[in-house]
């Protein structure tokens, strides 16, 4: 008895050599070692489609910070007028954390 062959014994297949993508020598492993990986920090701004829709997110913002300043006058005020020795606010470095966070040990006796 006789084992059969079959066509392609030779190594070649039928439909012919598989055909392979020219790789360049290590520029694709940089890119992707750059890469970040995962989520990006920091919140989402999507820019808006209309003007008017700037106008108003501007004017909000501007209506925050003024409604806080005023609070914390007020409360300062209040502290300021219950003690009876005269209060230091101390200010923290703006882009370090939060600024109107307090801080223990960074008041002035």
């Amino acid at each position: 008895k006789r084992k059969r062959t079959t066509s392609c014994s030779s190594g070649k297949m039928a439909q012919g050599a598989k055909k392979f993508k020219a790789q360049r020598s290590g520029t694709n492993k940089k890119q992707h070692s750059n890469k970040q990986k995962g989520p990006k920090k920091g919140g989402r701004i999507i820019a808006p489609k209309k003007a008017h829709v700037v106008q108003q997110q501007k004017l909000k913002k501007g209506l925050e910070v003024a409604i806080r300043n005023k609070i914390e006058q007020e409360v300062t005020q209040k502290a300021s007028s219950s003690l009876h020795k005269p209060l230091s606010v101390v200010k923290g470095v703006d882009g370090k954390g939060n600024p109107g966070a307090a801080r223990p040990g960074a008041s002035l006796k």
